[in-house]
């Protein structure tokens, strides 16, 4: 089993106040490190970074990263993927989709009743991060306080 890191990143916008609030966490998004320059993440709204205005999964640079979150922290957590990097690599280059569906599901319905509302070929953040670490075999069923919750245990 490998290790990879995953980051946190706390938003004040309406959307991370509703993830924070409906969740109940102290973060609103979670990505995978590479542990030097790059964050891999799923995001559903266009953003100009380093690398141009993209949505979905895609690669920021971890300043823009930090930038554009009031908080953050970095964990590392098991993985069952034997390169995580690579596989992030893969849905970058795959565009990857980002899942609006699952993301209002998991604000209103998923987090109380773990049903999947959203697309198979696209992922929101814990989504993303759960295929790249498989932690839950239920991706739908991974959320940010899952992830936080794990990080902490492993601290």
């Amino acid at each position: 089993m490998a290790r990879v890191k995953i980051i946190f990143g706390r938003s004040s916008k309406i959307v991370g106040l509703l993830i924070r609030f409906f969740d109940i966490s102290p973060w609103s998004h979670v990505a995978i490190y590479d542990g030097g320059d790059w964050v891999y993440e799923s995001v559903g709204m266009r953003y100009r970074g380093r690398l141009g205005r993209r949505k979905g999964v895609i690669k920021t640079h971890i300043d823009d990263f930090k930038a554009r979150y009031s908080a953050w922290r970095i964990r590392e957590v098991e993985c069952y993927n034997k390169d995580p990097i690579a596989a992030c690599e893969r849905m970058v280059s795959d565009k990857v989709k980002y899942d609006f569906q699952a993301t209002i599901g998991a604000l209103w319905i998923v987090r109380v009743l773990r049903i999947h509302l959203g697309s198979p070929d696209a992922h929101n953040c814990s989504e993303m991060v759960n295929v790249i670490t498989n932690s839950f075999p239920n991706k739908s069923g991974a959320t940010v306080s899952d992830f936080w919750a794990i990080a902490r245990r492993v601290e």
